[in-house]
């Protein structure tokens, strides 16, 4: 029994994961300045960090790298509000 509880935790959740619309979050994207070059950051809400991601990376930088840099801006964004 406590196998199909979980299951069917785990379908709802991603349900309604699938039903959730980033775009209506979206703020206008923002560049920030580093050492390789200008990135530009897609931000989500004021109050979270969640989907934070970059939009446009500079030649030389991962897009893993270049997340990070949106998520560090995100999370700098958060703390001086």
């Amino acid at each position: 029994m406590k196998t199909v509880t979980i299951m069917a935790t785990t379908i709802a959740t991603v349900a309604l994961a699938g039903c959730i619309d980033q775009q209506s979050y979206a703020t206008t994207p923002v560049q920030v300045e580093t050492e390789k070059g200008t990135v530009v950051c897609q931000l989500y809400t004021e109050n979270r960090v969640l989907w934070d991601e970059a939009i446009l990376a500079p030649e030389g930088m991962t897009i893993r790298e270049a997340n990070n840099v949106c998520i560090r801006e995100g999370n700098r964004r958060l703390a001086n509000r």
